[in-house]
């Protein structure tokens, strides 16, 4: 298969363990450690002249050489705004998005509520059964947050502004509260699965927030708190060789499509 290179860029494990895994599976890969354009990586591609670029799952830095690439190479992109895409569409690439892939957006939400666990026994020393906890937001990842919380015993309450997703958690047997914008807890657990700056805590608050969603969190510009924890790449942290598995077969089934 000497005319399916796959180039893998990025400082995150499951990148590198992505490449890895890829590489067994029987495709030519090569992995550079880099979440920045720097011109190592243009000499890498000059090269190994690939034609599938895999991304880091955060957006790489810098102005990324598109006219070293050729017509057929695919694009494999996790987060990337339209200005960073832009160059790429204006050279014709084909270009995919793995976040937008639908079986490993959820595999990842799994990998993302479990490494909360993980997080929360590690750095709280409390147990979860029994005790209340306050999800906000019910997409996938609170889907799957209050799914594992669920079934460890915790007292699960969802907080949303959609009265769809307060149905559906009702429906799941989970308690659920109108997110207002003079929403205010006191105490208790807050998980935020929300990307979008929607908390301003009080100051004489004790709840205890874990925010799982993308930068810039859930807090508010004049938002801060002593008991705030922001846990970006929750999967890459706790279960590379996971994450990166649930990569590889999304990369595979795009490829295949």
């Amino acid at each position: 298969m000497s005319d399916n290179r796959w180039l893998f860029i990025g400082s995150d494990r499951r990148i590198a363990v992505c490449s890895e895994i890829m590489a067994s599976r029987g495709h030519l890969c090569r992995y550079f450690e880099s979440d920045i354009v720097i011109s190592e990586l243009e000499e890498t591609i000059i090269e190994f002249r690939p034609n599938h670029i895999v991304f880091p799952i955060l957006q790489l830095k810098g102005d990324f050489p598109v006219k070293l690439l050729k017509k057929e190479t695919k694009l494999f992109v996790g987060v990337a705004d339209d200005k960073w895409l832009r160059p790429f569409l204006d050279a014709g690439l084909e270009i995919h998005s793995f976040l937008k892939e639908e079986q490993f957006v959820w595999r990842n939400a799994r990998l993302t509520a479990e490494g909360f666990i993980a997080e929360y026994y590690t750095r709280t020393k409390r147990v979860i059964s029994g005790e209340p906890f306050f999800v906000a937001g019910l997409g996938k990842v609170g889907k799957m947050v209050a799914d594992v919380l669920a079934s460890l015993g915790a007292h699960v309450t969802i907080l949303a502004r959609s009265n769809t997703q307060l149905g559906e958690a009702l429906a799941n047997h989970y308690s659920a509260q109108k997110l207002t914008s003079d929403f205010e807890l006191q105490e208790g657990c807050l998980i935020n699965t929300i990307p979008s700056q929607w908390l301003t805590p009080s100051s004489h608050t004790k709840l205890r927030i874990f925010d799982l969603a993308s930068a810039p969190g859930c807090l508010r510009a004049n938002g801060v708190s002593e008991y705030y924890t922001i846990l970006p790449g929750l999967p890459g942290i706790h279960f590379p060789i996971d994450a990166a598995t649930a990569l590889a077969d999304a990369l595979e089934r795009m490829y295949r499509r």
